[in-house]
């Protein structure tokens, strides 16, 4: 079985697939559909119309530092409404900012638009442990955790509640060619593999992406020591 047909249970139920791209246009979307790919994060102002290509996509966005009011973020949903699909993302993540006025207000709207059903599933990018423990407090608790390294305090607190951790990779991977010459593996295989035998969820740039990626060798000890170097925080 590949890794594409894959999932994840999320402590809501819902289901995540295993590996995921980020794309920002037509050419790179067809692409990671193309080679099998069904996770897939977007930013709201393209107009790809994803839904009527492939309906079981599953559709993350991520609402940046931008978005402020809560007005914003309405207008925000009724740009993914026009442009990406007619009904609702799988999952909005909501990156996080030091104003935590901000994040609550914001948080709170994200709350109305999924009782709403406008989002189906609500997760956080850029936390930190005082940030996230304010949101954690509140009526709907994220269900992904999106990180731009490896950080064990928040992986860790991410699992104590049951939140999925996500890994945006845009390390140069290509360092680790050596390591996949020793599995006779491409690169983006180890790096896939290193994740999935993490139990995080590796969200690759769509330049790094191929057919059927092979995550089911095992990487020994030392090796996954060396391979964890390149995503901790400098």
């Amino acid at each position: 079985m590949s890794i594409f047909d894959e999932a994840i249970v999320l402590n809501d139920g819902s289901l995540i697939p295993k590996v995921g791209v980020q794309v920002d246009n037509d050419q790179t979307f067809n692409e990671a559909v193309a080679a099998g790919f069904r996770l897939i994060e977007q930013t709201a102002d393209q107009k790809m119309y994803m839904r009527k290509k492939l309906p079981q996509l599953f559709l993350e966005t991520v609402i940046s530092e931008d978005v402020k009011t809560r007005e914003e973020l309405r207008n925000y949903f009724a740009t993914v409404r026009a442009n990406l699909i007619s009904s609702r993302p799988d999952l909005c993540l909501l990156k996080l900012s030091d104003d935590q006025k901000r994040n609550q207000e914001i948080w709170h709207e994200l709350e109305e638009a999924k009782c709403k059903g406008w989002v189906k599933c609500l997760g956080v990018a850029d936390a930190t442990t005082d940030i996230l423990g304010e949101l954690l407090k509140e009526k709907v608790k994220p269900v992904v955790m999106q990180l731009n390294y490896e950080d064990p305090v928040l992986i860790n607190l991410a699992r104590e509640h049951k939140m999925q951790v996500e890994i945006s990779i845009r390390e140069d991977i290509d360092a680790l060619a050596e390591i996949a010459t020793k599995y006779k593996v491409s690169v983006i295989d180890l790096v896939i593999s290193y994740f999935n035998q993490k139990r995080i969820i590796p969200l690759i740039e769509a330049d790094a992406m191929k057919e059927q990626p092979k995550a089911d060798i095992k990487i020994q000890a030392e090796d996954m020591e060396i391979i964890g170097q390149l995503f901790a925080s400098n």
